[in-house]
């Protein structure tokens, strides 16, 4: 088990980290697409706040439409590749963070232009606005995610349990509208997380389990053991 800030302290296992990057490659391409869109978009808008012309404004619509639809298929993609549950309202904050982040970006792009700042200073300032967007996004993902599965293992906030230590997982209503969601390691104690019910479908849960999980970890409630019967 590991801390999401620290190192491990059981290592997964290497045909589980080899089959997650064999299932991450397939949204390599939709992710490339959304790079490269959200690039030409912070280009082409600098340009047309510092200097407007109609070809910057088309290839602004057409790099955020090219940023949006890879962002849209990336997500769909890696459903196939883990399972998550949030904290309410977490694409939301996410979709505020990224419009206020693109406010400050083409604000500060309309003031080089109007002093006329050199082009060194121009391409700084996309390639910091790029590598911000970036680093929000990794930190939304590690600050608003509660619960996730993948081939590798659970996470239950920000811990991370290894399949190889994890004996059974867990889910008990807690009271109205929430669910406590959990993983049992081995030798450790249990890891549980309170989610929302209108962030968790229970049917994407029971898929995730079957596809992600060993085969004998299964997903009962807390006062059942993994083969379904009363815990002693």
């Amino acid at each position: 088990m590991r801390n999401i800030d620290g190192g491990f302290l059981a290592a997964p296992d290497q045909a589980a980290l080899d089959r997650r990057e064999r299932e991450v490659r397939k949204g390599k391409l939709a992710l490339v697409l959304t790079v490269a869109g959200g690039v030409v978009a912070l280009a082409a808008g600098y340009q047309v706040f510092a200097d407007f012309s109609p070809g910057a404004l088309v290839a602004t619509l057409a790099g955020l439409a090219a940023a949006f639809g890879g962002g849209a298929l990336t997500k769909h993609l890696m459903r196939a590749v883990r399972f998550r549950v949030h904290k309410p309202n977490a694409g939301l904050v996410a979709a505020a963070k990224l419009t206020g982040l693109l406010i400050a970006f083409f604000g500060i792009a309309a003031l080089l232009g109007s002093i006329d700042a050199p082009g060194p200073l121009r391409i700084v300032l996309i390639a910091g606005g790029v590598g911000t967007i970036a680093y929000v996004r990794a930190l939304h993902d590690q600050q608003w995610v509660l619960f996730e599965l993948d081939a590798v293992g659970v996470r239950v906030e920000r811990a991370i349990v290894p399949w190889r230590d994890v004996t059974r997982l867990t889910t008990d209503p807690v009271g109205p509208g929430m669910t406590r969601l959990g993983a049992v390691p081995v030798n450790a104690a249990p890891l549980y997380v309170a989610v929302q019910d209108s962030e968790l479908d229970q049917r994407q849960l029971a898929d995730a389990v079957g596809r992600f999980a060993p085969q004998g970890i299964l997903l009962a409630p807390t006062a059942q053991d993994s083969l379904g019967n009363p815990a002693s």
